[in-house]
């Protein structure tokens, strides 16, 4: 599912990001914490699940945008899978696009894709193993490739999004609240 920033109730809607979900944006968080030594508690909040002033979001993007550009290169790249086409004719694969995780069901067993920032993991009713970026795995008649961005190029988009919605949210005197994850304890 499509993760979604709402301004107000309802008011004005945009897609944050089709690949990467909210448990990923906090992973990212995480490391730029651990990693880079930078905090950012409004948009931690924003993926937890909870409602932000929108004057410290957009600061937060500002700055996390500023930091990846100069330094998302000391952070590990963002795995995603995609669907590739049976053929030229299978369009719903094309559309799909890509996303950090997936189930894929495979006659009564279910394989489990699990990506996001630094590595990709094959999880099998056989086992588990580490996937590398650009290896392609067929799991029944499904063809998924593993790819990787850099956490620049990874969030670049969601996070220019995020600030065109606090902008509104200024100007409309809103809150904000992300779709797509279900409100947390530590959101509160």
């Amino acid at each position: 599912m499509p993760v979604y920033v709402v301004v107000g109730r309802g008011r004005f809607t945009d897609r944050v990001s089709t690949v990467f979900f909210p448990k990923d944006f906090l992973n990212l968080l995480d490391r730029v914490e651990s990693e880079l030594n930078a905090s950012f508690p409004n948009l931690r909040k924003l993926f937890n699940g909870g409602e932000v002033e929108p004057g410290a979001l957009l600061e937060e993007a500002l700055n996390l945008l500023l930091l990846l550009k100069e330094r998302g290169s000391e952070l590990p790249p963002a795995f995603f899978f995609a669907v590739l086409p049976k053929d030229f004719e299978d369009v719903a694969s094309i559309i799909g696009g890509g996303a950090s995780s997936m189930a894929i069901p495979v006659e009564g067993r279910v394989y489990e894709l699990i990506g996001g920032f630094g590595k990709a993991i094959l999880r099998a009713p056989e086992g588990e193993r580490e996937l590398k970026a650009g290896e392609e795995l067929s799991l029944g008649t499904v063809r998924v490739k593993v790819f990787t961005r850099q956490a620049y190029e990874a969030v670049a988009g969601p996070l220019k999004t995020l600030v065109v919605a606090a902008l509104l949210a200024i100007r409309e005197r809103q809150t904000m609240r992300v779709l797509g994850c279900a409100p947390s304890a530590a959101a509160a």
